[in-house]
């Protein structure tokens, strides 16, 4: 036995569900672009009262040495170094409070870590 559907009530089922996920979509982007402006908000308060008191710091003076003759090994890691100093600076200048770097040292591939662990590493960066 064959029921046959009415094309107005088939017709009524496909705009109203198109309607109603429509409506929901854009109070979703209205729910997401008010929560963008309260947590901008939120992060401006923040930012305002840092950015007073990075202005009132002076600047720390850096002081220029000539540069020593280093071999193409030790010149890459003093370009590391650089990009790394330079770093922190940009975050000290964002918090407002002066950072230090204590120490650098290369990270290699310590005895420490068991194979179990370097097996974990390359599985977990390995190319799809």
């Amino acid at each position: 036995m064959e029921m046959q559907m009415d094309w107005s009530y088939v017709g009524a089922v496909v705009i109203s569900g198109l309607v109603i996920v429509f409506v929901a979509l854009i109070l979703l982007i209205l729910a997401v672009w008010i929560m963008g402006k309260i947590f901008t908000a939120i992060g401006s308060k923040k930012s305002g009262s840092g950015e007073k008191k990075a202005e009132s710091a002076p600047a720390p003076q850096i002081k220029k040495e000539p540069a020593p003759i280093l071999n193409s090994a030790e010149e890459d890691d003093t370009e590391v170094i650089a990009v790394i100093a330079a770093a922190v600076a940009a975050m000290s200048e964002e918090l407002g409070q002066p950072l230090k770097i204590r120490s650098i040292r290369r990270a290699g591939s310590s005895s420490r870590s068991s194979a179990w662990a370097r097996a974990a590493q390359s599985e977990s960066t390995r190319a799809f």
